[in-house]
């Protein structure tokens, strides 16, 4: 996927027209307090750190926009619209699991008893799921003809998850990319964390090599002993001053001739320059009979292709993703 920040080169100005349009969930004075915030707050130390960070985090946060609005939806979940509607039909596989997932969840049942919502029938959610593949053996209609003992694709989606519930789908959609953008910032923090670890360790490591060559060039030994070891000293000395040498160009290349919040600051940049490294959808359509079954050649003509978008977090989740909205009196706890 091509980077969607890179045609961002406008004045700050201009860009803050432009991310109010889309709706990004933040203004851009928000979003890089969330990273500075987020992160250290030490960055402020920074001489411009705020214009020094505009670029990126527009690029991120049109980034994000436009991934979350590739998300399906919304979809309406219903009893009814379980029997009309192949879609629903494709994420559930009966009505005891739409039961299930929305009768009492934890999230919408918060959501619905806040005061604010009390009046409210009708919530929009982030549907979020497991999505398995499985070869099975069944019975398939080829050439008019029943086969047996066919290999067929079982398409079924478990552990589903109801998720940032709100009014209306904006609603879901702003605080879908909200959360991405804290999981970013999050991500880049983790970035800086392995930075400080390293920093630290190489410090530690140089600290040690100095009082090594140090207690070498002043040790005061017998003749004989200093003649027996000449040889093992000086490789070894050889090899602490190579050591040496390699932890002080690493330290270097860490911090230069920069103080080491401005080196934090340029790392920040390089993750929020690249969010694609962190979160991607990938959307995958199949042909889908009641069943689950994925059709293929001459039997996928006869039913529509169903689409999903699969949501992936880098070492953090990949589920299938879908904004829906139901009614509290179409599914209610208990029934």
């Amino acid at each position: 996927m091509q980077k969607i920040f890179e045609f961002i080169t406008g004045l700050f100005s201009d860009r803050q027209i432009h991310l109010t349009d889309l709706d990004t969930g933040y203004s851009l004075a928000e979003a890089i307090d969330q990273v500075v915030d987020g992160i250290d707050t030490k960055l402020r130390l920074v001489p411009g750190y705020r214009k020094k960070l505009q670029k990126e985090v527009a690029g991120s946060l049109e980034y994000i926009s436009q991934l979350v609005d590739q998300i399906p939806g919304p979809i309406n979940v219903s009893r009814k619209n379980f029997v009309s509607d192949p879609e629903v039909r494709a994420y559930f596989s009966t009505t005891d699991t739409l039961q299930n997932i929305f009768s009492c969840g934890n999230e919408l049942q918060t959501f619905f008893d806040q005061p604010e919502n009390a009046a409210l029938d009708v919530c929009c959610a982030l549907l979020c799921a497991n999505k398995e593949e499985k070869k099975i053996i069944g019975l398939a209609l080829e050439h008019e003809v029943l086969q047996r003992d066919v290999v067929q694709t079982a398409i079924s989606f478990s552990d589903y998850k109801v998720l940032s519930p709100a009014i209306d789908a904006n609603g879901v959609r702003s605080g879908i990319k909200k959360c991405i953008f804290g999981g970013l910032v999050t991500y880049a923090l983790q970035q800086i964390a392995n930075i400080k670890i390293e920093r630290r360790d190489l410090i530690h490591k140089r600290r040690i090599l100095y009082a090594q060559l140090r207690s070498r060039q002043t040790a005061g030994n017998g003749l004989s002993t200093m003649l027996a070891q000449a040889h093992l000293d000086s490789e070894q000395h050889a090899n602490l001053a190579v050591e040496l040498k390699e932890a002080e160009t690493r330290l270097e290349n860490i911090t230069g001739d920069r103080d080491v919040f401005s080196f934090y600051l340029e790392e920040i940049r390089k993750v929020l320059a690249q969010p694609e490294k962190f979160i991607q959808i990938n959307t995958v359509c199949f042909h889908l009979n009641d069943m689950g079954i994925k059709l293929e050649g001459e039997a996928a003509q006869s039913v529509n292709a169903v689409c999903f978008a699969e949501l992936e977090i880098v070492n953090v989740m990949k589920r299938v993703v879908a904004v829906i909205c139901y009614n509290k009196n179409d599914i209610n706890c208990g029934d």
